[in-house]
């Protein structure tokens, strides 16, 4: 299947055009007063000058007078030639200063602009969105840059920070506040393929303060894009119910989840090693959801984990029963109605959503 357009393209054509137009106009002037001067020059010297008979000798004079290199070969003795020969050295010594100094001056005022994220409404589309910064930030981007592999998918970061937190040709930067409509829709929230809020410590305040951030956030966000797949970090668990409400579909409790592994592990040792290997394994290994075959129902955990890694090369790591996920112990019985949550490198036939 062809991937969606994500209007990466699109975006970098833009920057890119809006980066060259000023430099092929002042090409195109420079080429202008070449060709005029040349034409000039040969009218008032072809007649009395002998090193001066074609428009090739007259382009040649003009452009080592242009460039002020003046090798003394060729040079003009009609008052007509001489004056058409100052005009073209001080219309040229201005249009080629003028084009250095702007293209270094666009590429300082470029860098900084794009450092604070300064740039206009965006052309992404069917990208990923990355709302607020702490700490974290960074190994989200780097996830997400991973996963994306070549399929080109871009990144807009969207906190209120002086420049961009992370460089990357695959991030786009913007300055802004992710509670604003107003920078939302500048970076195109109604097209995103996945959002995510990160607690936006770099905002400062206490954490109660921050998870209101959070939750207006998604206020925002949904009333933008009510289809928006929200994934957010809360601070203090007993905010998750605001945060659903607001329409977060996926909520990360960082102290509650970061303890209780800490806790797992010291009771079940090799949890965490287990989790840091899920979380960063290759994007083509992922986490699907499969139903309980017949000839499983009634088997023990162990005995279907130990059946799906020898037929199928799945590795069974929790199982989903009445809408909660559970992590069985291995004689624990599977029912008809459970769901299987395997780890595979390619999509099982049987994966439901």
């Amino acid at each position: 299947m062809a991937a969606k357009r994500t209007g990466y393209r699109k975006e970098s054509l833009r920057r890119l055009i809006y980066k060259r137009t000023f430099y092929l106009s002042m090409l195109a002037a420079i080429i202008i007063v070449l060709l005029l001067g040349s034409l000039l020059m040969l009218l008032f010297e072809r007649k009395t000058n002998p090193t001066i008979k074609t428009y090739g000798d007259a382009v040649w004079l003009s452009v080592v007078t242009m460039t002020t290199v003046g090798y003394g070969d060729k040079y003009p003795i009609t008052p007509g030639g001489k004056a058409t020969g100052m005009v073209s050295m001080v219309l040229g010594i201005a249009l080629v200063t003028t084009a250095i100094t702007a293209r270094a001056a666009a590429k300082i005022d470029k860098a900084r602009k794009r450092s604070k994220g300064l740039d206009k409404k965006t052309a992404l589309s069917n990208h990923y969105l990355v709302c607020g910064w702490n700490s974290r930030g960074r190994y989200v981007l780097e996830r997400l840059i991973k996963a994306a592999g070549d399929d080109q998918v871009p990144i807009a970061v969207l906190c209120d920070l002086e420049a961009s937190p992370f460089e990357h040709d695959m991030v786009f930067f913007y300055g802004g506040s992710p509670v604003s409509e107003k920078d939302l829709q500048r970076v195109n929230v109604d097209k995103t393929r996945a959002i995510v809020i990160l607690a936006d410590e770099a905002g400062g305040g206490r954490p109660g303060d921050i998870d209101a951030r959070t939750v207006l956030c998604a206020l925002a966000i949904k009333s933008l894009n009510k289809d928006a797949k929200i994934t957010a970090e809360v601070l203090e668990p007993q905010n998750t119910e605001h945060l659903k409400r607001a329409g977060v579909g996926e909520i990360l409790d960082y102290n509650l989840t970061a303890g209780s592994l800490l806790g797992q592990s010291a009771i079940r040792y090799g949890l965490l090693e287990l989790i840091n290997t899920l979380s960063t394994r290759e994007s083509s290994t992922r986490v699907y959801q499969i139903p309980v075959e017949g000839y499983m129902v009634g088997k023990d955990y162990g005995e279907v984990t130990a059946d799906l890694k020898r037929k199928r090369d799945y590795n069974l790591l929790a199982i989903k029963r009445a809408g909660k996920i559970q992590v069985c112990d291995l004689d624990c019985t599977l029912e008809p109605d459970d769901l299987l949550l395997v780890l595979s490198d390619k999509k099982p036939p049987t994966a439901v959503d």
